[in-house]
Parts: structure tokens; sequence; C-alpha cells
């Protein structure tokens, strides 16, 4: 989500003649998209803000910018601590990015009505919606992004159409909660629908889907329809149904796993990934092995997983956050190899095979590409003509996460 907003924003500076460039030490604004999901999220972007300064001190007229959720957060603490800092954004105040950051820059003729209109790029994200409803207690999000707000379908509907046009072959719809989206009387699967209609779209991905929401509705339509990608994200967190509840995801693990079988039995290559926490206030050792458990049950295709850290104005910063951290790290360490290992068998059992791919890129003399199922995929001796195109590759060697092949 980050990414898209960031992605949106330079469009935006762009149509007013800005262009990015890779060097801070040549540039007249630096920008700071920052999170505030993960303690260690903000820790990094006060890091960099402290380098920065060193920046300003050489080149005094340079503006920087700091937006986001942590912008929402600690916007006040920020100023405070960094005087070199010109302006702060927080999230809620996303649609006004550009518009206050083109005034802080003095450019003369500004305009509440921006058209996007980028270079063509092969995969492209479009958020669907804003804010999060379902206050789980470890996050952030509700306190830093606001209530959830689904954004208007025939305006998603036309900037996905734009897309293409510019030379998309792949779109992913992002939101907290993609499965809860519902504008008047269009929910997500109506919406996802009617995307697929979109003539020279190739590929429909989206993200994240929560276990609560995740209906049969949208389970058939990724069977019946062709241009949805078989992956799905669905953050499990835990495996034990104690901690699920003090978390508030309002689903069990039994749930959960339902939905994991349902998705495997109607999608045969089907691949799930998802998100994992450790170390939960009163997360016990048999909790933690019912994740660990869980994981080497239904064998995910990938999984992140955090060491938890308390945010503030959840319910569970009131918590006694008693698993300490290093027991947190052996946990993490745990089901992170259990996961690599898993992925490792997954990927090494598809060398031999041949996949569908759609070419995304092309650095240093290698064609990067993606398969179905959302795996990396690495081709040498080849070139850009293939870029934007969907062919067959036959794998011949295989990593923890990607994929290495021929052309067919």
């Amino acid at each position: 989500m980050n990414v898209c907003e960031s992605e949106t924003l330079s469009s935006m500076l762009s149509t007013y003649g800005m262009v990015q460039i890779n060097n801070t030490l040549d540039a007249d604004i630096i920008i700071l998209n920052t999170c505030s999901v993960r303690a260690q999220a903000e820790q990094k972007a006060f890091s960099y803000l402290g380098r920065v300064e060193e920046i300003k001190k050489q080149k005094p007229n340079i503006k920087i910018v700091v937006i986001g959720c942590m912008a929402e957060r600690l916007g006040t603490k920020v100023k405070k601590r960094f005087k070199t800092v010109d302006l702060v954004l927080g999230a809620k105040d996303i649609d006004n990015f550009a518009l206050k950051i083109l005034n802080l820059c003095n450019f003369e003729k500004i305009s509440s009505d921006i058209l996007i209109n980028r270079s063509s790029e092969i995969v492209r994200y479009i958020t669907i919606m804003k804010g999060c409803n379902n206050f789980c207690a470890y996050c952030v999000v509700p306190f830093v992004r606001g209530k959830e707000i689904s954004l208007d379908n025939k305006g998603i509907f036309d900037k996905c159409k734009v897309m293409v046009k510019n030379g998309t072959k792949e779109i992913m719809l992002l939101g907290q909660n993609v499965n809860s989206y519902k504008y008047n009387s269009t929910n997500f699967v109506s919406l996802v629908k009617n995307i697929c209609k979109i003539d020279g779209l190739e590929r429909l991905r989206f993200m994240t889907n929560h276990p609560k929401d995740l209906s049969d509705d949208l389970i058939d339509l990724i069977v019946s329809e062709k241009k949805i990608c078989h992956h799905i994200h669905l953050p499990m967190q835990s495996g034990s149904n104690k901690v699920l509840k003090e978390m508030n995801r309002k689903y069990t693990y039994e749930h959960y796993l339902e939905l994991v079988n349902n998705l495997k039995n109607k999608i045969h290559d089907i691949s799930i990934t998802t998100d994992v926490i450790v170390g939960f206030p009163g997360e016990t050792e048999k909790d933690f092995n019912d994740t660990f458990k869980a994981v080497e049950n239904i064998r995910f295709d990938g999984l992140y997983v955090f060491r938890y850290s308390p945010r503030p104005s959840t319910k569970a910063s009131t918590m006694f956050d008693d698993v300490p951290l290093e027991e947190k790290k052996r946990r993490h360490s745990i089901i992170l190899n259990a996961s690599n290992k898993i992925s490792t068998e997954i990927v090494s059992s598809m060398v031999g095979k041949t996949f569908e791919v759609l070419a995304e890129g092309f650095n240093f003399n290698v064609l990067e590409a993606r398969t179905n199922s959302g795996r990396k995929v690495f081709i040498k001796d080849t070139d850009k003509d293939y870029i934007g195109k969907i062919f067959k590759v036959q794998i011949n060697e295989s990593k923890v996460n990607s994929l290495f092949g021929n052309i067919v």
C-alpha cells in the first residue's frame, strides 16, 4: 500500500514537471513515506531522518517532507526532534499530499484536479479502500488511517482502464481488508467481476484478505475467472484459538483451516501466503506450538513472521508484554526456518515443469517474470522484447523463493 501511495504521489508531482531521481544530494525535495505497523519501521524512519539532516547542512535549500502513518502518529515529535523537516503530512491527509508539497515548492499554478498519467508500467497497484474497522488488538492502522472507507467503484474501474490503455498487464487491488469492500450496491466480488471485463488486462491480484470475511462467492470467482491469479494472501497470525481471541481476530483456527482446505480443494494450484505474529502477550509455549503445527500442517507457499511489538493506542499495548525479547527471537527463528524449508520443498518440486509467466522487467541482462501463483522467475540470455508478454518457461533451477528457467 505504501508503494502504491508513493507511486501515485510521484505521478502527481511528475505532472507538474518534477522528476524522480536516485541521488539525494541532487534532489530539491526529499519525501519520506513512513509506516507505523511495527516499532522497527518507525526506528528506521528516524534513523533516515538523522542522515538526511547531514544532507541539509550541505544543501540548505533542500526541502524535507515526512508523510504517512508515522507522520500521522508522531507528527509533532518529528517536527520537534528534526528542525530540518519542512513539512509533515499524516496518513489521513493523503488526498492533499501533492497539493501541499507543490505549495511548499512555490508552484504558481496549483489545481486540485490532477490527472495521473504515467508512462507504461506492466504491474500497477490501485487502492480501493482506506482505513480499517477491525481493530485487531495489536494493530495501529485504524488509529493512523481512520475508519474504513470504500472508494467509488466507477472511479476505480476508470483508473484501471487508463492503466491498461497505457500498457499495464497486471493490476493489484489494495485495501486493509479488501473482502469488506462495499460502495453503494457494489461489493468486492462484483467490483472484481467488472474489472476483469477490461480488454487488455491479463492478470488481477488483490490483498489483503481477512479470514472472517473471505466468502465462498469470491473463492468461486477465482475458480471461474481466468484473469484472477491463483495466489491469495490470507493472514493467520496465530494457530492458537486463545491467542486469536486475545488478538480480536474474530475467527478460530478451525475456521481458518476450513477456508484453506476449501481453497485447495477448488483450486488445485492455489498459492497461499500468510502473516504470523510470535510473542503476543500471554502466548505460552503451547500456544506457540499450535502455531508451529499449523505452519507445518498447512504448508504455506510463503509467510511473513513478525515479533510482537506494542503499538500505542492499541488494546494489546495495555496488556503485559510477558514474552522476553530473546524468546520472541527464538520463536521467530523457528517459524522462519520451518517456512523456508517448506518453501524450498515447494519450489524444488517445480523444477522440470513448465509454467506461464508474465515478464515484468529486465535487469543486468536477466528477464524478471512472475508465475500466476506469484513466484519470481529469472530468465537469462534473452532480451527486453518479452517485457509485458505472457509466455511459457521451463524451470531448471530453484532457490528458497525464486525460480530460474528458459523460454520454451
